[in-house]
């Protein structure tokens, strides 16, 4: 009979291998799905705590097994009401007492209003009519809550840091120990509303420049204990404990001329680099209340510092590329002049053979450099024999001027003749008469030259 009537369960509900998941806010309420309860269900129902604890039996054929007055079994329901954190957990079910099949994974969630208010400032909470209890408790899922406010039996009222003022519950100056859940009740307990306070430290921020004045002001009055961070955040030192400076050795020496605990905070004068980081202040529980973030800026130079000082490498780069131009320019120029070779010089050659040649190179304008003493023009001596020329040899260097003829442009050539190349006295002296060579070179025999320029053209034969 009871394998058919699992047989049956299976087909129709499905397998118990498969469980639901079933999320339920704190407070609120779980019916227990129909197929496990009676008279269709007559096994059991366990329930084993997400916590550790033990498992329990909660229904045995339809029935209460336990005292708890939040679990209510009827006809044709089972109800969990007000669900607190240890109801969360796994329910099972057993048909024949041995073998359990896992039906539903209970979650309870812990469902509020989240408030956000910063260190020091005031929680307020209204409190409607119909509202009896005020709980708290720091956890969301706590089953012990502790009660702040009862309207009919106000001896049952465990302190806390609020007061009631006008249907209104006001917490002053708060701590990050009032965070936590605000639960308001109705008649018979039933869950009102519900709200998360969440107190989160004061950040400020400040910004100074070395050897000025700075104040980093307490976050309110009373005794505050001060740890300081350093900027890389590797070192945290004590700065201040109960209104009184600390006496760390080592780090008292550093602080004890330039720290100075006044009303208003804490006072840095002069300030330095090392100054910056954040400063903690925390109440006598140790409630964080404040982080002072400090910052210390180097002191920029004018801006006109920096322009002069592009300025300033711009015409040293223009002075020296000018110096080393000119540097250049003179060896330059003394190569030129230490390279250059000696003026030509004429060379009339006194042994040629007969016939007229002799060398010639144009001739630029030599005005300006001096010319040679004029040569004796004197008859030749006559003779049967034709005339003979002795041959005249010009060497001329390419790169120095000549000397041009005295007399001026058109003035005549004049050789100079050795006496050994005529014959006798009586022979026949010619004189070259009517030729114009513009711009003469200088004669000489003492000075031979490589270039040598011969021209048969100068043949009068």
């Amino acid at each position: 009979m009871l394998l058919l009537f699992m047989t049956v369960s299976c087909a129709v509900f499905g397998s118990p291998a498969a469980f639901e998941r079933k999320e339920v806010c704190y407070g609120r309420d779980f019916s227990l799905p129909y197929e496990y309860i009676a008279p269709i269900f007559h096994g059991k129902v366990y329930l084993t705590p997400s916590d550790g604890r033990s498992r329990m039996l909660l229904i045995d054929d339809g029935k209460l097994q336990v005292e708890d007055p939040r679990i209510r079994v009827g006809v044709t329901s089972v109800r969990f009401t007000d669900l607190r954190g240890k109801d969360d957990g796994m329910i099972s079910v057993s048909y024949d007492g041995r073998r359990r099949y896992d039906v539903v994974r209970l979650v309870i969630l812990a469902c509020a209003q989240t408030v956000t208010h910063v260190s020091g400032e005031t929680f307020t909470l209204d409190v409607p009519r119909d509202a009896e209890l005020l709980e708290f408790s720091s956890s969301g899922l706590s089953d012990n809550p502790q009660v702040l406010w009862n309207r009919t039996d106000p001896q049952t009222n465990k302190g806390g840091r609020g007061k009631l003022r006008r249907n209104v519950w006001e917490i002053s100056r708060v701590t990050q120990s009032d965070n936590g859940y605000y639960t308001l009740r109705k008649n018979g307990k039933v869950l009102g509303r519900r709200i998360k306070l969440s107190v989160e430290e004061d950040v400020r921020y400040y910004h100074s420049h070395p050897q000025e004045l700075i104040v980093i002001e307490k976050p309110y009055d009373g005794l505050w204990t001060v740890r300081f961070l350093n900027k890389d955040q590797t070192d945290v030192h004590p700065l201040a404990e109960n209104a009184n400076l600390a006496r760390e050795d080592g780090w008292s020496r550093i602080i004890r001329d330039r720290y100075r605990l006044i009303n208003r905070g804490i006072e840095i004068y002069p300030v330095e680099s090392s100054d910056a980081g954040e400063y903690q202040f925390r109440d006598p529980e140790g409630n964080l209340a404040l982080i002072a973030h400090l910052e210390v800026e180097r002191d920029d130079a004018p801006t006109y510092t920096y322009v002069g000082a592009i300025v300033g490498v711009v015409v040293g780069m223009i002075v020296c590329c000018c110096c080393v131009r000119k540097c250049c320019c003179k060896k330059s120029s003394s190569k030129r002049d230490v390279s250059a070779p000696a003026p030509a010089v004429y060379n009339h050659d006194q042994n040629q053979p007969a016939g007229p040649s002799y060398s010639a190179a144009p001739a630029p304008d030599y005005s300006s450099l001096p010319t040679n003493p004029p040569v004796s023009r004197e008859p030749a001596p006559t003779s049967a024999w034709p005339p003979v020329y002795n041959p005249v040899n010009i060497d001329v260097n390419p790169h120095q001027p000549e000397v041009a003829a005295p007399g001026g442009q058109g003035a005549a050539p004049a050789f100079s003749l050795n006496s050994d190349d005529l014959s006798s006295d009586a022979e026949p002296k010619f004189e070259l008469k009517g030729l114009s060579f513009p711009s003469a070179p200088p004669l000489s025999s003492d000075v031979s030259f490589s270039h040598v320029y011969t021209s048969d053209k100068l043949n009068f034969l």
